[in-house]
């Protein structure tokens, strides 16, 4: 029996001092290949890679598992003196309290009169090639990179793994396994087949995730609701995807800095990308661009790359684009909705009103004078735009437009 967990050791000899935990394996085996042999607990880490070994029978004088519940559980052993403090998945460290009744019973019937099940357990010599698990480092490790089939790993991913890469292996489906690595951070399939994203990848808190050179052109991103990754997530890279438009679930990526779309399709920007407060990089060189939201103006930026785009060439006069959308039809019911939520300043939060209405209405265009511009009277018109931008990449000869929405003719007409 083998758990991957976090182990603190403390000496009841010496004088208590700061506590660390580490990244550990506890297994329990014999300590030959002696069949009269006596049954230990082996502690593993990076520091100790010989291991540590603790019998068993007769040598534990106490079990505590008040917070088993939360993943933690301590060992108190005679000889050595010491208390190992273990944190682990609830489940995994329950299965491993188990096994360790059953070889302190001996195998005895339990408390509902049923036989204890039997064991067989391993050798826990780490020179034994039977073994050659616990020895490896591979185990512990934090980081992992595949770049061929044959180094994906055939027993599965270290649940230790704060950084995976698997690139350049064709890879056309993604790989459910990684959704149960909880301490991953970076994340980079570039370079793949992908073509769908699970719902489960929004659970991971990842704070750098790299899915570029794939063909996501037809995935929902509706990964990208789950508020973990919506708080944890940093840096997106989705260039070469074959998109047509802006996944527009990424105005609810609040800490998202730096996002690269670059080498794709993309002929808008959604109004509301101006909400994603944090952006600081964002890199859409090689698309079909030809003017961007007027409210990006409101965002502090530090880069922006808008090269080898649509963008109209420097001219003398400004082009006057105005186009009335829509006017006098009977708004939609989502519309009277959301116009009964703005006159009565009810707050858009989950919870106060469905997240379908608060979806459209933080989508909604806005006016320059506040109001949001439902479908029933919408004015668009491009004019010359200044981004609050430190670096703007442009081609020499581009000039920048924005697509400007009025709530009404008056609005249009002050402008």
């Amino acid at each position: 029996m083998k758990l991957v967990c976090e182990t603190c050791v403390v000496n009841r000899t010496v004088p208590s001092t700061k506590r660390t935990f580490q990244k550990t394996v506890l297994a329990i085996g014999k300590n030959s290949d002696k069949k009269s042999d006596e049954t230990v607990i082996m502690l593993i880490t990076n520091s100790n890679k010989s291991g540590t070994k603790y019998n068993i029978k007769k040598n534990i004088s106490k079990i505590f598992t008040r917070f088993l519940s939360e993943g933690k559980v301590t060992i108190s052993f005679h000889i050595p003196e010491h208390d190992v403090q273990i944190k682990s998945e609830v489940v995994q460290l329950t299965g491993f309290l188990k096994v360790l009744k059953t070889v302190l019973t001996g195998g005895q019937a339990t408390g509902d009169g049923s036989p204890a099940p039997s064991i067989k357990l391993p050798c826990l010599t780490v020179a034994n090639t039977k073994t050659a698990i616990l020895s490896s480092t591979k185990v512990l490790a934090t980081k992992c990179v595949i770049k061929s089939r044959g180094d994906y790993p055939l027993k599965g991913f270290s649940r230790n793994l704060v950084s995976l890469t698997i690139s350049e292996i064709k890879l056309c489906r993604f790989d459910t396994q990684i959704l149960l690595l909880k301490n991953l951070r970076i994340l980079n399939l570039s370079k793949n087949c992908l073509e769908k994203l699970p719902n489960g990848l929004g659970q991971l808190g990842l704070t750098d995730l790299d899915l570029s050179v794939n063909a996501l052109q037809n995935d929902k991103w509706d990964w990208l609701k789950n508020p973990v990754i919506q708080s944890s997530l940093q840096s997106l890279n989705i260039s070469e995807n074959n998109l047509t438009y802006f996944p527009t679930n990424l105005i609810y990526t609040r800490a998202l800095v730096r996002i690269d779309l670059q080498s794709n399709h993309i002929q808008k920007l959604p109004f509301a990308v101006w909400r994603m407060s944090q952006l600081r990089f964002l890199n859409l060189a090689k698309n079909q661009l030809t003017a961007v939201p007027e409210f990006m103006s409101r965002m502090k930026l530090d880069q922006v790359d808008l090269s080898e785009n649509k963008l109209a060439p420097d001219l003398l006069t400004v082009p006057d684009l105005r186009i009335a959308n829509v006017v006098g039809q009977v708004p939609a019911l989502w519309e009277m909705a959301a116009r009964v939520v703005v006159a009565r300043k009810v707050p858009y939060t989950v919870g106060m009103i469905p997240f379908l209405l608060v979806d459209i209405m933080n989508r909604t265009p806005i006016c320059g004078c506040g109001t949001l511009c439902f479908t029933a009277k919408v004015y668009e018109r491009a004019k010359v735009i200044r981004l609050n931008c430190q670096h703007l990449i442009l081609n020499s000869n581009h000039v920048l437009y924005a697509d400007s929405v009025f709530c009404s003719q008056r609005c249009s007409a002050r402008q």
